[in-house]
């Protein structure tokens, strides 16, 4: 016993003095240990809530109502604008496999570089329409197309929720697929938009599989890498910037990898690790392939076309005019606020209070869930905007293009609302039934419009900007034309076209691909003739219906109340009561006869017509501005002058009419006013070559030949097709003693 009593003693005295070495490592293991639950939880979100098999049915049962609902507003959906190519480019790109690849039609077009894009969307919507013997002048055609644009738009949707719920649940995966149906912009382009919205579908899975990647670091499992190298096929197989996804996941794998192992542990897991990034790699090349195999241009010369594709869509050379603010700005040339005030006015009024929960409470979100997550929403959503803001990229119809950021923001929205309401339902349940209110409330609004304008959600703007009313001649509402579809329709319940038709009549758009479509499409098409002509030149040619959109229509216009005309209007087509589209009847051919005469310098003739018709029709800008023109060509100033001014009243930013203006001062020795009319027109039309001409003139006349000079250039800067402008330039180059620079420009005008 004693011997027994002597080791327990001889143990007790060699603890002692270890007592301080086992505390300190005690406290590193308990470190260590802390540590590693953190590093692990920046990977591996608290998903309590997955195991959840009702919220899991629940969230299939909506995605599967809400798939029904798509494909069903989908084939209701008219066709958009830009199915004048892309359909041909569908076609195209069939007949580049189907001949291995001998046509190379698909590579050309000419209103774009279409062979930018990849087929992921149109070789299978384009296979399906061959095989069913469907051509574009067939309405299932289309249906065939805009069932699988929804079937993207619910792919792209699903993965939306799937991201929610890893981060945060099966409620908040739940919340996240109503709250994207409930995004009347993204709803209406999963409609009918066969370029954004596949794209949108691809990054949208490719994120969730990065998620998982992250997640099963680094073991990863066959369905994850499938799954990521099928996201990064579609993505890619739509657009060249589907790279981007690639740049997200392997900056978002180093980091995991640096937050899970730290520099000092990848040295011990590497060859762990190299065989996690080989499978990651071996699913990038698979993705690439897929994209590359569904895209001609790219896989007859991928390492050529694929950068050449990527610079191209990074500043697109193709820039349109477009409504923003009240103002006609060039595609091209959009300020740096252009997205973020499309965004603020067009995103759900719920997409604006979740963002503030976010930023309130973005601690808390980044404690109870996976920060690596929560990072990755917040950079996959802000980096596009910021990227396209500082490259000065080409843009147009608002955020369309950047579609693929708007998932990201939805799911951190969907969570930070979830959040909000796990925090306070046990607690403060009057909280939760606010914050429950306040959700379902500003939901509501999204939805109601989604109900009254089924046809066209992705014309929607919030109630924190206004609403479609506020925005109506400040931004672009149907700028696909998706509305031609029920101004045929109304033709048709009105019993202008019916099948039984004898009179053949003409109907002319600003739309007229969709106005073919519909025509072609039906019995009657033998006795209806169909033209393409713009807004602003309507008369040019003789028709008997016009189908007119607000598109290129100038703002003052349009908030002036004279959109469409009062007096041909026969019927328009609304939103909230706003007008998307004018159908003109013209009951006589006068302004078609005025305009007509008026270019052949017939102005006599060209005046009686006129006279006329603007008796008849008091709100016939173009019949005033011919009108005036006819008069001022004749030195009616007086006469001229006045109907100058009706068409001012009619339509303010009316650019002829403001020349015409000018050159009535010019002609009554009144320059001082001549060159500020000029100057005006100017600053909403900076391309007026016009005024540029006749401010040199005017200048040079006052023998002030250098601000001449440089007003001449603008004229031929503006428009090189203008002898006139080279000639000029050259006789001031001759009064500046330049004989070498008048012979240049005098050289450059002989080729005209």
């Amino acid at each position: 016993m004693k011997r027994k009593s002597n080791k327990q003693q001889e143990k007790k005295s060699h603890k002692k003095p270890l007592a301080p070495n086992l505390a300190r490592r005690s406290r590193k293991e308990g470190k260590k240990k802390k540590v590693k639950e953190y590093t692990s939880k920046l990977i591996f979100p608290d998903n309590s809530t997955v195991s959840d098999h009702k919220l899991k049915r629940l969230f299939l049962y909506t995605a599967i109502l809400i798939a029904f609902i798509t494909v069903g507003l989908a084939i209701n959906s008219g066709i958009n604008g830009d199915d004048s190519f892309q359909n041909a480019y569908a076609d195209k790109i069939v007949d580049f496999y189907t001949t291995m690849g001998k046509d190379t039609a698909a590579f050309y077009h000419p209103k774009g570089p279409i062979q930018y894009y990849g087929g992921a969307y149109e070789l299978p919507a384009s296979v399906i329409n061959r095989t069913l013997g469907l051509e574009s002048i067939d309405a299932g055609y289309h249906y065939v197309r805009h069932i699988i644009n929804a079937m993207f738009g619910m792919i792209a949707m699903i993965f939306i929720g799937l991201m929610a719920k890893e981060i945060s649940g099966w409620r908040a995966g739940i919340l996240a697929l109503v709250l994207i149906f409930l995004s009347p912009r993204f709803l209406g382009h999963s409609l009918m938009n066969p370029k954004d919205i596949p794209f949108a579908a691809g990054v949208s899975m490719s994120l969730y599989f990065i998620m998982c990647l992250m997640k099963k670091m680094p073991k990863p499992d066959i369905r994850t890498l499938a799954g990521l190298s099928i996201g990064i096929g579609v993505s890619f197989g739509t657009r060249a910037g589907g790279l981007l996804v690639i740049a997200y996941l392997g900056l978002f794998l180093t980091l995991a990898i640096l937050m899970k192992y730290g520099l000092r542990g990848i040295l011990p897991n590497l060859k762990l690790l190299l065989k996690y990034a080989a499978y990651v790699i071996a699913s990038i090349i698979i993705g690439l392939a897929i994209g590359i195999l569904v895209w001609p241009y790219a896989i007859v010369d991928p390492f050529n076309h694929i950068p050449e594709s990527l610079n191209a869509l990074t500043k697109y050379a193709i820039s349109i005019k477009m409504l923003f603010n009240g103002e006609m700005i060039h595609g091209n040339k959009v300020p740096p606020y252009y997205l973020p005030v499309w965004i603020l006015k067009t995103v759900p009024f719920y997409v604006h209070i979740g963002l503030v929960l976010c930023l309130v409470f973005i601690v808390q979100l980044f404690k109870k869930y996976s920060p690596i997550f929560i990072l990755l929403l917040i950079f996959t959503a802000l980096f596009p905007i910021v990227y396209v803001i500082i490259k000065e990229s080409t843009l147009y119809d608002g955020w369309r293009h950047l579609i693929f950021f708007y998932p990201s923001l939805v799911v951190l929205v969907a969570v930070a609302w979830n959040y909000i309401w796990e925090r306070y339902h046990m607690k403060k349940k009057i909280i939760a039934y606010i914050i429950a209110g306040t959700l379902g409330l500003t939901m509501l609004e999204p939805a109601v419009f989604i109900i009254r304008n089924y046809a066209y959600p992705y014309i929607y703007f919030n109630m924190a900007g206004g609403g479609l009313a506020t925005a109506y001649g400040n931004f672009e509402t149907d700028y696909w034309g998706v509305s031609v579809k029920q101004g045929i329709e109304w033709l048709e319940k009105e019993g202008i076209l019916h099948d039984n038709m004898k009179d053949t009549i003409t109907i002319v758009s600003n739309f007229s691909y969709q106005l073919d479509i519909y025509v072609k499409s039906k019995k009657y098409k033998d006795n209806v003739n169909t033209s393409y002509v713009r807004f602003r030149q309507r008369y040019d040619k003789k028709w008997d219906y016009g189908l007119f959109l607000s598109r290129f229509v100038r703002g003052t216009h349009i908030k002036n109340g004279t959109w469409p005309p009062k007096d041909k209007t026969i019927h328009t087509i609304t939103a909230n009561g706003i007008p998307l589209l004018g159908i003109l009847k013209n009951d006589n051919y006068n302004a078609a006869n005025g305009v007509k005469l008026m270019k052949e310098k017939d102005f006599a003739n060209a005046i009686n017509f006129m006279e006329v018709e603007t008796k008849q029709n008091p709100s016939n800008e173009i019949a005033w501005t011919t009108l005036a023109n006819s008069y001022l060509s004749t030195n009616q100033l007086n006469k001229a002058k006045e109907a100058v001014e009706k068409a001012l009243d009619i339509e303010p930013q009316n650019l002829q009419a403001f020349n015409i203006l000018a050159l009535y001062y010019y002609k009554t020795n009144d320059t001082e006013k001549a060159i500020q009319t000029f100057k005006s027109s100017l600053e909403f039309e900076p391309k007026n070559s016009i005024a540029y001409y006749y401010i040199a003139v005017i200048l040079a006349n006052k023998n002030e030949l250098q601000e001449a000079l440089t007003s001449a250039k603008k004229t031929v800067e503006t428009n090189p097709k203008f002898k006139n402008g080279y000639l000029l330039v050259a006789q001031i180059y001759q009064k500046l003693g330049n004989e070498d620079m008048a012979n240049k420009y005098k050289a450059a005008a002989n080729k005209l």
